[in-house]
């Protein structure tokens, strides 16, 4: 990531101190994890979804969301969270929508790409060396198609190349077919969620297949999560007079994560 950038993000990724993890529920956030568990040393004690949250015995250090939009609290995330330039943000969010200050009425401005993406760039991991590797890099979480959309590419491109530093994937933007990513998408089953059943975790993802195109580790843990927090997961359309996520505070004084996911819709949960 240039310098300029990452000087305006939140400074608490630099910490010595150990934090504990909070896992979701597909691939953007478990390869992001690993990351973190390879250069941090931090480990996935908690396991979220928008209807609850459970964790292991061993978490015992402050929690840290992965590809969540926390609303209090320190997180990696991608999410646009604001309705209004104006609106509060989440203080300690590491996320680029977050530091552009990316907003409702800006929506087609966003960084339209991975938690995972960030955060190879802010810890400057060496791509992956072979072109498949690449292509599941801007698969995961859709990346790529900022690119194949005519109100995204720009963004696309200023993101990729001025901000990440990831020249190198934006020409493989360039050399492939929107077909082919979708194509990648399938093969390995980076949709795939990854669910919990009596407290273990399990996916459909080909993390063996993955792991080894991409370079790095991608284990699912083999601890137990145990329910620790049910949420109300609330899908609130959005109309013209509904102006800042400021009116959540109205709604709830108990919302975990909230995300705008269309110039139309918020999503948010709320603890029970």
């Amino acid at each position: 990531m240039k310098e300029q950038y990452k000087e305006r993000l939140p400074q608490w990724y630099k910490d010595t101190k150990k934090f504990d993890l909070i896992l979701t529920d597909d691939i953007d956030s478990l390869a992001s994890c690993m990351i973190l568990s390879q250069v941090k040393d931090w480990n996935i004690e908690y396991f979220y979804t928008f209807n609850g949250m459970g964790k292991t015995r061993s978490a015992t250090k402050e929690p840290v969301g992965i590809d969540i939009a926390l609303y209090k609290g320190k997180c990696f995330d991608n999410h646009v969270t604001m309705l209004h330039k104006d609106d509060y943000f989440n203080p300690e969010s590491i996320n680029l929508n977050v530091m552009d200050k990316i907003n409702r009425n800006c929506y087609f401005d966003k960084f339209c790409g991975s938690t995972l993406i960030t955060v190879w760039s802010l810890f400057g991991l060496p791509l992956p060396k072979s072109e498949v590797g690449k292509m599941i890099l801007l698969s995961i979480d859709s990346t790529y198609k900022g690119y194949y959309y005519n109100r995204f590419r720009k963004r696309n491109r200023h993101y990729l190349c001025d901000v990440l530093g990831f020249d190198e994937l934006y020409e493989a933007e360039e050399k492939h077919k929107e077909w082919e990513f979708t194509k990648v998408l399938s093969t390995y089953n980076l949709k795939s969620k990854i669910g919990v059943h009596r407290g273990i975790l399990s996916t459909d993802i080909k993390l063996d297949e993955v792991s080894m195109e991409l370079d790095i580790p991608l284990i699912l843990p083999k601890n137990t999560f145990y329910q620790c927090k049910v949420f109300d997961n609330i899908d609130l359309p959005l109309n013209y007079n509904t102006r800042s996520t400021t009116k959540l505070t109205d709604i709830s004084v108990n919302i975990f994560s909230n995300a705008v996911t269309g110039a139309d819709r918020l999503k948010y949960s709320e603890e029970e």
